[in-house]
């Protein structure tokens, strides 16, 4: 099959990993993939693979970009064409009404839509709503990534003409584990004993950093520990702030901004902490799994507590509660017998999300739809 899928910003996040992920995947099985995102110049992830085609609109939003796509899609003639997140899936939707060649129009829906929309001001949620609402019916197949998001897309956004499926996120086991064994060389890491707390993520509103912050200050006051931030964001100013505020914490707070390579931080780590107001299936959980650090996440709506199964391959805390995710950390640290069972119970739980059984299923699902 010849897929065209669209990701408008190939930057730092998660969802850009997981379609790199998946289309490596599909290549491997002799599928033909060209990505189409906004402008070339922000792409900080290239895909690994020549086999994979990168184009440019050269557009800075997607809104823009609706003439151009159509007319992509006209020239490449897709069997396939994919697209994800909200704003991207309505542009992707209109895009393909105006080509004049028809393609088979798939929507991934990432996130918690609902919890989502909640994070705007009333009129641009009513109008995001509607263009959603009127706009994802037309898809011939529509994906979400855990059971929360397809539940809450059944509930509040389709109808019961619009097929809907779940397809986890794809990771690339191979490549995260072999990434994970680069060398730190920072001896603020490696060089002492010091448990430290590992935050990989976007500094943004839904990741609740003031509640990240609130809950190392009250554990520290417990326990010596570490807060070591690999991320880049708007709400960065917030913990420069509270490192202003607290200097005591200073020596013991790393921020280091977006790396391409997280994975090497997770071995010298001691917990992988997630602080989330809502999630669509968090890569971060799914890569802490594969590389086996112990997580303490937040049960926000999306499917969070899906990776973690429950509680079995992780710890689940209440979402803004910051004594709770500290009281969490804690018995984590101090119970090395929930600490084993945890990390044993992991390499069973991963597996649900290599990547090329991932492809495999979403042909099956193709071929069905078709």
């Amino acid at each position: 099959m010849n897929f065209l899928i669209f990701i408008p910003h190939m930057n730092i996040g998660g969802v850009e990993r997981s379609f790199l992920s998946l289309s490596e995947a599909l290549t491997q099985r002799g599928h033909k993939v060209t990505i189409l995102t906004l402008k070339k110049n922000e792409n900080i992830l290239e895909p690994n693979t020549k086999a994979i085609q990168l184009i440019s609109l050269n557009k800075n939003r997607a809104l823009y970009s609706v003439k151009n796509i159509a007319n992509i899609i006209n020239n490449l003639k897709p069997d396939v064409f994919i697209s994800a997140q909200y704003y991207a899936n309505i542009v992707a939707i209109i895009s393909s009404k105006l080509a004049s060649e028809p393609t088979f129009t798939i929507l991934s829906e990432r996130l918690h839509l609902t919890r989502a929309l909640e994070e705007y001001g009333f009129f641009k949620r009513k109008i995001l709503s509607f263009l959603i609402k009127k706009t994802y019916k037309k898809a011939n197949l529509i994906y979400g990534n855990s059971d929360h998001v397809c539940e809450d897309l059944i509930e509040n956004y389709t109808d019961k003409n619009t097929p809907i499926i779940k397809i986890l996120n794809p990771a690339l086991f191979e490549k995260i584990t072999y990434m994970s064994k680069e060398k730190v060389v920072d001896p603020w890491v490696t060089e002492d004993k010091i448990p430290i707390l590992l935050y990989v993520g976007r500094l943004s509103p839904q990741k609740d950093i003031p509640t990240l912050l609130k809950t190392y200050k009250l554990l520290s006051e417990k326990i010596k520990v570490k807060l070591l931030i690999i991320g880049d964001g708007p709400q960065k100013i917030l913990i420069n702030e509270f490192i202003k505020n607290n200097p005591k914490l200073q020596p013991y707070i790393k921020v280091n901004g977006f790396e391409l390579n997280p994975y090497k931080y997770f071995r010298h780590s001691t917990v992988l902490l997630l602080t989330s107001k809502f999630e669509g299936l968090p890569n971060v959980l799914i890569e802490g799994q594969i590389l086996q650090i112990p997580i303490v996440a937040t049960d926000s709506p999306g499917g969070t507590s899906e990776v973690l199964e429950n509680g079995k391959s992780g710890v689940l805390a209440k979402v803004g509660d910051h004594v709770d995710i500290a009281r969490k950390i804690e018995g984590l640290l101090t119970d090395e017998n929930k600490k084993k069972s945890i990390i044993e119970r992991m390499s069973y739980s991963s597996k649900r999300f290599n990547s090329l059984n991932i492809a495999d299923r979403l042909i099956r699902e193709i071929v069905k739809a078709k």
